[in-house]
């Protein structure tokens, strides 16, 4: 399973990172830090999870789920 995980938090996105590929057959392809860097993702790996921080400057989690399901519908 493909997964990008999206935080501004760099400690949190890495240790994140290393848990989620503690376990067999899941794989971190990428990692961002806000909305905008959260849709680009998406759009580049097609990931089967997105992992999103709700609150980021520039663009929040929220506001960029809401961008990608209504590209992705």
């Amino acid at each position: 399973m493909n997964i990008i995980v999206v935080d501004d938090d760099k400690l949190v996105s890495t240790s994140l990172k290393t848990i989620i590929e503690a376990s067999e057959g899941f794989h971190v392809v990428a990692i961002g830090s806000d909305g905008d860097s959260a849709i680009e993702l998406f759009e580049q790996f097609k990931p089967d999870v997105l992992l999103l921080d709700i609150r980021m400057e520039n663009k929040n989690g929220l506001e960029a789920a809401k961008e990608i399901l209504r590209n992705h519908k």
